[in-house]
């Protein structure tokens, strides 16, 4: 049986450094290789900034010598069988945690973070927004974070005006990216005219995106694009960066391979799948939505239903509808889909003529309008597809243990060969799952690095915490959500 462990690391540099105002260095010190434990370095798709933490063993007293006051530059390189070049990483402390001293020597870890997730915190925003949400986003990081990353982004297919009212640029990103739908969406209003009746109005559509950071830079693009797997790739945006690996294989007992071993799974375990109870309660099958413009008096409803969207979005599975009919349970009037029954009432009052001040009528669904104005709200398109397109894709959640492999980002996607559950007899004829294995979508990964013999060897590992839509594979399809 190959070794868990069978990547070749090793510690290359450490160097601490305090920085003046315009982020030159007024002092460094370079951390021997002896006093440095371990290295986490962690990002997810749900964090706009990347995370380190640094184990230290002191027995120097480094804390005296080198005080620690938080903002410091931190700058790890690290050798690895991965690549040919050492990686480096460049973190801010923002924290000394768990300080225990023994004697003359003392453990104690430095929490690190960008240096953009110092200045977000350092204050708020105050002056109107007015553009695409693409466009605002890359505006804030470029000037308000200074940041000099790369930045890979989507449009959307809306305009947004708004007041931030001294929120902080991460804050702000997050309502942007609630409210942004893909160019690539397919979207439409059944039935919207004011002339229907509102129980009879529905929507349709995909909407949610994702904004995050990686060692490749900012990321902000939509769920459909990062959940497109397929040839033709229509969701998926050309500026996404995100790689595909594997596949990783869970190796079967008593079996001779030849595989590479830096692509075996170490540990593999699902930490969510069916949860019907949290789904109802999001409004994944079914949600209404009740919207009151001030300004016309207009008042509809809407009725969203995940089943109705499922075939307008990307799947990282091979299931080919979303279950609606979990146990077809009782209701008064007899035994029906959850997706007839909103579990979720969502509501909002719209005011787009006075709000955005336009000569055209704002309300996108006056049927007198033929060209509603670029700011119309739209927020039928977003406000609840985003939740449950965001639930949709928790369908199954696990944790993967793999051979340290630090260019896998958040973001990127991974393949899997999960061996079967059968009995010895029959697993030589169908060796692995293929309901569970495929292709899942990394949703937080962190890379350990822990050091040995001065820093001069280690062993280290991989954990990814992945998200997956839906099961199965396109060659094999799920029988999740027949009926």
């Amino acid at each position: 049986m190959a070794e868990q462990y069978p990547s070749q690391i090793a510690l290359e540099s450490c160097i601490i450094s305090k920085l003046d105002n315009e982020g030159n260095v007024i002092k460094k010190r370079s951390l021997t290789t002896d006093m440095i434990i371990s290295f986490d370095f962690m990002e997810s798709i749900l964090s706009p900034f990347i995370s380190g933490n640094l184990l230290i063993s002191d027995s120097k007293d480094f804390l005296n010598t080198f005080p620690i006051e938080g903002g410091e530059d931190i700058a790890v390189g690290i050798k690895h069988s991965f690549s040919e070049e050492p990686m480096d990483y460049n973190l801010r402390v923002y924290k000394v945690g768990n300080r225990v001293v023994d004697g003359k020597k003392q453990v104690y870890n430095l929490l690190l973070v960008s240096e953009e997730a110092l200045i977000n915190e350092s204050f708020k925003i105050q002056e109107p927004l007015d553009e695409n949400p693409e466009s605002i986003i890359i505006k804030l990081l470029r000037e308000k974070l200074l940041t000099s990353k790369e930045i890979y982004s989507e449009p959307s297919k809306f305009k947004i005006r708004m007041i931030p009212g001294n929120l902080r640029v991460f804050d702000i990103i997050a309502k942007l990216i609630k409210k942004s739908v893909s160019l690539k969406a397919s979207y439409s209003t059944e039935n919207s005219s004011t002339n229907t009746p509102r129980s009879e109005q529905k929507i349709k559509g995909s909407a949610g995106f994702l904004f995050w950071e990686t060692r490749r830079g900012y990321n902000c693009f939509s769920v459909d694009s990062l959940c497109d797997i397929s040839e033709k790739q229509e969701f998926a945006s050309p500026r996404l960066q995100s790689k595909a690996w594997g596949p990783y294989i869970e190796t079967i007992a008593n079996t001779d391979t030849t595989a590479d071993a830096r692509f075996n799974i170490i540990a593999f375990n699902f930490t969510s799948e069916v949860d019907v109870m949290s789904s109802l309660r999001l409004g994944k099958y079914s949600t209404k939505l009740i919207l009151f413009n001030h300004s016309t008096g207009a008042y509809n409803e809407y009725v969203y239903k995940i089943k109705d969207s499922y075939n307008d979005m990307a799947h990282v599975g091979g299931q080919s509808s979303v279950s609606a009919v979990p146990g077809a349970p009782r209701f008064p009037e007899g035994r029906k889909e959850l997706s007839e029954s909103p579990s979720r009432i969502m509501s909002g009052i719209l005011d787009p003529e006075t709000w955005y001040d336009d000569p055209d009528v704002g309300d996108p669904d006056d049927p007198k309008v033929e060209n509603p104005t670029e700011y119309a709200d739209w927020v039928k398109y977003f406000a609840v597809q985003s939740v449950a397109r965001m639930d949709l894709l928790k369908n199954s959640e696990s944790v993967l243990k793999i051979p340290p492999n630090p260019q896998i980002c958040a973001g990127d996607k991974i393949a899997l060969l999960l061996r079967s559950k059968l009995s010895d007899a029959f697993q030589t004829q169908k060796p692995y799952d293929t309901e569970s294995s495929g292709i899942y979508l990394v949703k937080e990964v962190t890379h350990t690095f822990n050091f040995v013999n001065g820093g001069t060897s280690g062993k280290g590992f991989s954990t990814l915490r992945l998200f997956r839509d839906s099961y199965g594979t396109e060659v094999e399809p799920s029988k999740h959500g027949d009926k």
